[in-house]
């Protein structure tokens, strides 16, 4: 068990959990099943409308053409990375990579898959298509271009709009085999639901559901009515830690720690090996980053079976709160084919997640909790896939309580960030900072630090 940190620790980033696949030929594996389907079709594939405008776009400019086909290119000639069984490419050009995202878009909805879900890939079919294109140095450039991703944000608002959120979507959230209600599926979603130091249950006890008047879809109208899902009593499945002592500050999110890093630069080589974080970047520089200089930045990730809505681990006042779009497929070269180990995260951007709180769309807020904590700035990344991040309506300068909730991710697991400001000295609890990488959950709501008595 990792110790606490105090105020005698500057400048060091803590990595502490994070999900790895067990296998890189889980991703490889999807992206060749997926594609024998489409392919034995034997027609073309109706393209919708922001599809087409993807196409347009890179058919429009030389620099973006060369890079759209090079990243394809560019993945290396050996396994698991080059073929299909029949020793084709996976993806063999962009014309190709684009039929693939139509056919998501328009008829895709993922069902449920143990192996899916241990390779961290579950529910995210465009970041399996993309995990070796986007790990090529072209890959790196492309991803980056923000034209590029307006286009993909339209993409992935169309799959949400016409298949996740809607009835199309419903037949995988199901009792039956590789449905989110079978069996196995509920045993994971339950055993990371139930985490120590608060009360556990059965699915159908901790989540708001019918499995008696609708004994099939237990209620749930589509992919994201499932995915968003809340607790059935929140007060009493994750209560707030410490709800009337202003120096406690709880768990935003139903999470695992992955980073913690104190005495944070305004600016600082994010891109690069340990990922050390940028404040200026973080908050899309905002006015109040300067409060954030020297302070502390702590990190984890949300896993898709997880608890997707997020909660205020302070009370105060909201003097901010924003959406940034950003990247949605980008990772630093360090974890692609160029990097020190010449292999590629296999379910990119999981190692990156400190470079994407820089670079990928996200929520931003700012609240202003008074003595003893003072500012905190919390971030919500849109992840890949996860490309939706939505902030509840606030007034300007509405008070929010201690474990009140904020706004949620759709579609999927994700990535958030709590930040301090310089003398906020935080002792964090053992569970943020376990190694372990069987950890379970810390709850949402549950405590997390609180601030260090220095008189």
């Amino acid at each position: 068990m990792a110790s606490l940190i105090s105020k005698n620790q500057t400048g060091s980033i803590l990595r502490v959990g994070g999900w790895s696949p067990n296998d890189s030929k889980d991703s490889a594996e999807w992206t060749r099943e997926f594609v024998a389907k489409l392919d034995s079709r034997n027609a073309p594939v109706d393209w919708p409308q922001p599809v087409k405008d993807l196409r347009d776009l890179i058919e429009s400019a030389p620099d973006l053409r060369m890079l759209a086909s090079a990243m394809l290119d560019e993945v290396p000639t050996k396994p698991p990375y080059n073929k299909d069984p029949v020793k084709h490419k996976q993806i063999r050009d962009y014309t190709h990579m684009l039929d693939c995202f139509a056919s998501i878009i328009t008829e895709y909805a993922p069902e449920w898959s143990k192996v899916d879900y241990t390779a961290a890939l579950i529910g995210l079919p465009f970041n399996a298509i993309l995990d070796w294109p986007m790990a090529t140095q072209s890959g790196y450039a492309f991803f980056l271009k923000s034209e590029v991703n307006q286009k993909f944000k339209a993409i992935l608002n169309e799959w949400r709009d016409k298949i996740l959120m809607t009835d199309k979507s419903q037949h995988v959230i199901t009792t039956k085999e590789n449905g989110w209600l079978c069996p196995e599926a509920l045993e994971v979603i339950e055993n990371d639901t139930n985490v120590p130091g608060v009360p556990s249950g059965k699915f159908q006890e901790l989540f708001e559901c019918d499995p008696e008047g609708d004994p099939e879809h237990w209620g749930f109208t589509s992919w994201d009515s499932f995915f968003v899902r809340k607790f059935s009593d929140m007060d009493y499945y994750r209560p707030v830690a410490f709800k009337d002592d202003p120096k406690w500050i709880v768990n935003s999110c139903e999470s695992k720690a992955f980073a913690l890093q104190k005495n944070v630069k305004e600016h600082d080589t994010f891109w690069l090996k340990g990922q050390p974080y940028s404040v200026s970047e973080m908050l899309n520089h905002h006015p109040k980053v300067s409060d954030f200089v020297g302070g502390t930045v702590y990190q984890a990730f949300l896993s898709p079976s997880t608890y997707h809505r997020w909660n205020s681990p302070v009370q105060g006042k909201v003097i901010y709160h924003g959406i940034v779009d950003g990247t949605y497929f980008s990772e630093p070269t360090i974890f692609g084919f160029n990097g020190p180990d010449h292999t590629p995260d296999p379910a990119a951007p999981d190692y990156a997640q400190g470079y994407i709180t820089h670079v990928a769309t996200r929520a931003i807020i700012i609240i202003d909790a008074g003595d003893p904590v003072g500012l905190v700035a919390c971030i919500y990344v849109g992840m890949a896939d996860v490309s939706t991040v939505e902030i509840n309506d606030f007034r300007p300068d509405q008070r929010v309580e201690k474990g009140e909730e904020l706004g949620m991710f759709h579609h999927g697991g994700s990535t958030h960030c709590l930040i301090f400001q310089k003398d906020t000295d935080l002792v964090w609890v053992p569970e943020a900072m376990s190694s372990d990488p069987d950890a379970k959950n810390l709850p949402i709501r549950g405590k997390l630090a609180y601030v260090c008595d220095t008189e």
